[in-house]
Parts: structure tokens; C-alpha cells; sequence
């Protein structure tokens, strides 16, 4: 589990990279290990030596034919002859000692047919000086089968080699015969003792192999954890595209995960958090576009409608004026009065519909928003006194002008600051108003004016349908007031927000854009 969390920590890149260095690591220890392997086995050990020891056999016969030629051409009988055997011990001593004294571990010398025996002396394995006798230095024990191997060579008229055990050393025994004219007089032979073969020594084998398994295995394991990694980052991804498709809210968490694996789920979260926003954005857009449409087909039906109500209206009002002025009866006098104010009233609502109906027509100038607002709260501030509502302004007086029409944002602080005290009317409360300026650029910001009452709120039904027109929570209202302060602060190239719970009071939050000077110098 510790290997595993330790390797999920490193990027697939990287352990790519090491598994590609542990397998070259690996084939170059098999390489090598075969070639040790082979190098250490008996039968290559004792062929390298073999063909050592044939190839130092055939420079005696070399020299040996070098000196048999120089005797024919002087008339003298071949070395081994039988008749020149006796003399001939230091000659052909001289050849085994020329030939075989760079030779290490080597010891050699002549056969002679005619008299069946070894001749010439040897080169002892371990140095020392060149022995004069018919035996030399070869052992008792190895001398019939040396003698053997020569007439063997004598007999078949080519090569003879054999490998003799003697304990834990080896005999290698190679002789070669030697030609004078037609006949064959005798054989050069060499011997090689062999007292500690290394393929004999089978432990290094064993430990070649074991070493080659451990490294095997753990390349295997190597590869097989990162394979685990990678179906566990794609079985993750996986499982977090299917949640992305049922919510776009969720997102594929990422802790110990390869970094690829985590590059992957950031980026699978950016895209649910972007179409998230997107279809947000959409969605509102389509939001204001119905809230649009609905007003423009709501604004001809009112227009129409008041144009149609306030004609029999004005000849209303002339009649009552009429009958108030010709009448004696104080009765019809105050009957008269009060119909003419129902009558004020309802030209008042059409004149309230008609300006729905109209197109906002903007006299812009600048403003300095926070005295605006310290002025609308002021024309409430004895209806607050008396329905126990407390006023809290927060602005900067110094504040940079921002570029409105007064009447119409007037008339949107109004409205916002009558619905908050109505929603604190029973058991009074506090309205807090905020005027603050925040940067969106180098050449341009926006200033927020934030309403919050402590009222008794509203439900979240309520504040999705607060800008329709004609809808209303109170009684005698209209339903039109927030709908004409919504296109007014439109209008402005601003927005306007309401959020609320019920128990918690209502934020009534208006955002209005302070354009560069340049675009000041025109009215909006």
C-alpha cells in the first residue's frame, strides 16, 4: 500500500520514463548475465582451453618441421629418427622451450614412433627450467594417457585430444602428428592442467539467475502498479463525466492522484464550472428577454387602454366640477368633492400606466448618489419616526458625481424605501443603505446602493415574480412600482437585485456603471 502511494505521486510521464530505464537496465543485465552464463559453463571453459591448447600444439609442429627441413637439406636423419634420438634431446628441448616459455600453464613436447616414447623434455606449468629427460616433468599418473593421446595421433594420422578427471582438476591432453616425406615419425603433444574450472562453481549460475528473476519481478511489479493507476485515474474520470451530465455542480476530486490524472479532472471541472456559468448566463438572458417581451406587449395593451380610460375620465371630472359649483345641497357639495378625488386617483394610475408605457427618456447630469440617497431618506423621516423605523446611511460624501437622471433614480429610491418601511410597519426595524464605488477597469467602475431592511421578508416564489408587472403583496398596490424601477435602472445601463427569506428582511441592491470622462460629457 506504501509503494503504491508512494508511486501514485509521481506523474505517468516520469514513470514511464523509469520503467523504460529499468527495462534497458534489464535487458543489459540479461545480456549480460547470458554472456556470463555462457562464458561459465563447462563445455565453454573447456573449448576456449581446448582450442588454446590445439593452437600451441600446432606451433610446435611448426617447429619442428622448421628444424626437420634444415636437417634434410643438410643430409642429416629426421630428429626423431631412431638412430638420432640420443642426440637429438637438446634439439627438440630447445623447440619446447622456445615455443612453450611464453605460454602459461602449458607443458608439451615430442613423440617418437620408432622407440614409443616421449621425447624432447617439457615446459613445466609453473616455471622452472626445461628437463632433459625422456620424461620431463608430466606426472606419473597423466603419462600413459599423454603417451596414449600421441600414438593415437601417430596411428590415425590426425589430430588426438582427450580430458582426463583426475579429483577436481581437469587434464587436457591434445597431440598432433609429425610427417617427414610419406612416413609419419612421431607427434607433438602439449598438456593443460585445469585445477579450478569456473563453470564447475555453479553458485555464481544461481545467483545470476535469482538476481535476473528479482529484476524481473520488479519491473512486472513497476508496470503492473502503473497500469493500476492509470484504470484507477480513468475509471475516476469516468465516473466524474457522469456526474458532470446529471449536475454540473460536481466536481472530480483530486488529491493523491499522477499529475496528468489531476491536469485532466482540473480541466473537467473548469468546463463544468464554465458551462455552469454559461447556462446561468443564458438562462438570465432568456429571463429578461420573456421579462422584456412581456413588458413591451404589456406597455401597447396599457397604452392603449389609458388612452381609452382618460378621456371619459376628464369629462367626468368637468361634470362633478359642474355639479359641485350649481348645487345648494352641502350633502351633494361633499358627495361631489369626493368623487373628484377618486376620480384624481384613478388619473393619477393611468398617468402611472402610461409612464410604464412610454419609453424612458433619460436627462442625464451628474449626481453625487450618496446625497441623493441622504435626501430621499429625509423626505421619509417623519413616517419613520413614527412607525419606529431607524435610518443607517453609509457613503462617502466626497464620492466622484455619477452621471443620472435624478427624477428617475428618485423616483427608484423612493419606491425601495416606502416597500421597506411598509415591510417594517408593525413592529418597526432598521434600513440600512450602503453607497460604495468598486474598480471594474482602468477607465471604468460601478456604484453599488444596497437597501437592508429588517423586515419579515419574503418567500423565494415572491422574489422570483417581484418585477412582474401588476403583481403585489399588498392590498391597495398596483404591482407596478418595482416594474417601472426595474426599466428605469435598465435604462441607466445598471441592475437592480432583491434577495430575501422569510424572517431574515429583504437587500434590495442597485448597481449603476460610472462611465470614463470622455463618455460623460454625453448624456445617457
Amino acid at each position: 500500500m506504501w509503494s503504491r502511494l508512494r508511486l501514485s505521486r509521481i506523474s505517468f510521464s516520469r514513470q514511464i520514463i523509469l520503467l523504460g530505464i529499468i527495462a534497458v537496465v534489464l535487458l543489459f543485465a540479461v545480456l549480460v548475465a547470458t554472456f556470463a552464463a555462457l562464458q561459465y559453463t563447462r563445455s565453454a571453459v573447456l573449448k576456449n582451453d581446448q582450442r588454446h591448447l590445439a593452437g600451441t600444439t600446432r606451433s610446435l609442429v611448426r617447429e619442428y618441421n622448421d628444424q626437420a627441413e634444415v636437417a634434410r637439406q643438410n643430409h642429416r636423419p629426421d630428429l626423431l629418427e631412431k638412430s638420432a634420438i640420443g642426440s637429438s634431446q637438446d634439439a627438440l628441448a630447445g623447440l619446447s622451450k622456445g615455443v612453450l616459455q611464453n605460454v602459461e600453464g602449458v607443458e608439451g613436447g615430442f613423440y617418437a614412433l620408432a622407440e614409443d616414447t616421449l621425447v624432447g623434455g617439457s615446459y613445466p606449468a609453473r616455471g622452472g627450467a626445461i628437463s632433459k629427460s625422456n620424461t620431463g616433468t608430466v606426472s606419473a599418473d597423466s603419462r600413459p594417457d599423454i603417451l596414449q593421446v600421441a600414438r593415437d595421433a601417430v596411428l590415425s594420422r590426425g589430430p588426438s585430444a582427450r580430458v582426463l578427471t583426475r579429483g577436481q582438476d581437469l587434464i587436457l591432453i591434445d597431440a598432433l602428428p609429425l610427417q617427414v616425406g610419406q612416413r609419419y615419425v612421431g607427434s607433438a603433444w602439449t598438456v593443460m592442467r585445469l585445477s579450478s574450472l569456473p563453470g564447475t562453481n555453479r553458485f555464481r549460475t544461481y545467483l545470476i539467475a535469482v538476481g535476473l528473476g528479482i529484476a524481473a519481478f520488479a519491473c512486472v511489479l513497476l508496470t503492473l502498479l502503473v497500469v493500476r493507476e492509470l484504470q484507477s485515474g480513468v475509471r475516476k474520470i469516468e465516473s466524474g463525466l457522469e456526474d458532470l451530465e446529471r449536475n454540473l455542480a460536481s466536481e472530480i476530486p483530486i488529491e493523491t492522484d499522477p499529475e496528468e490524472i489531476r491536469q485532466i479532472a482540473r480541466a473537467i471541472n473548469r468546463l463544468g464550472a464554465t458551462l455552469r456559468s454559461r447556462i446561468e448566463s443564458e438562462r438570465h438572458i432568456e429571463d429578461r428577454l420573456r421579462h422584456a417581451e412581456r413588458l413591451a406587449a404589456l406597455g401597447r395593451l396599457i397604452a392603449g387602454v389609458a388612452h381609452e380610460v382618460r378621456n371619459p375620465l376628464a369629462t367626468i371630472r368637468l361634470r362633478v366640477q359642474m355639479c359641485q359649483q350649481d348645487s345648494a345641497s352641502f350633502d351633494a357639495k361633499e358627495s361631489c368633492a369626493i368623487a373628484l378625488q377618486e376620480v384624481e386617483r384613478l388619473n393619477g394610475m393611468v398617468n402611472r400606466l402610461l409612464s410604464f408605457s412610454r419609453p424612458v427618456h433619460l436627462q442625464a447630469e451628474p449626481t453625487n448618489l450618496g446625497r441623493l440617497v441622504e435626501q430621499r431618506l429625509g423626505n421619509f423621516a417623519e413616517l419613520a419616526r413614527e412607525l419606529n423605523v431607524k435610518f443607517v446611511a453609509k457613503f462617502n460624501r466626497d464620492s466622484k458625481p455619477v452621471r443620472i437622471d435624478q427624477s428617475h433614480i428618485a423616483q427608484v429610491f423612493d419606491n425601495i424605501i416606502q416597500n421597506a418601511i411598509d415591510s417594517m410597519a408593525e413592529s418597526g426595524g432598521t434600513l440600512c443603505v450602503n453607497v460604495t464605488t468598486e474598480a471594474r477597469t482602468a477607465e471604468s467602475s460601478e456604484v453599488s446602493v444596497e437597501f437592508n431592511d429588517t423586515g419579515g421578508g419574503m418567500r423565494s416564489d415572491v422574489v422570483s415574480r417581484i418585477f412582474d408587472p401588476f403583481f403585489t403583496t399588498k392590498p391597495s398596490g398596483t404591482g407596478l412600482g418595482l416594474s417601472i424601477c426595474h426599466e428605469l435602472v435598465q435604462a441607466h445601463g445598471g441592475e437592480i437585485n432583491v434577495a430575501s427569506a422569510e424572517g431574515c428582511g429583504t437587500t434590495v441592491r442597485i448597481i449603476l456603471p460610472v462611465r470614463n470622462q470622455e463618455s460623460a460629457k454625453h448624456p445617457v
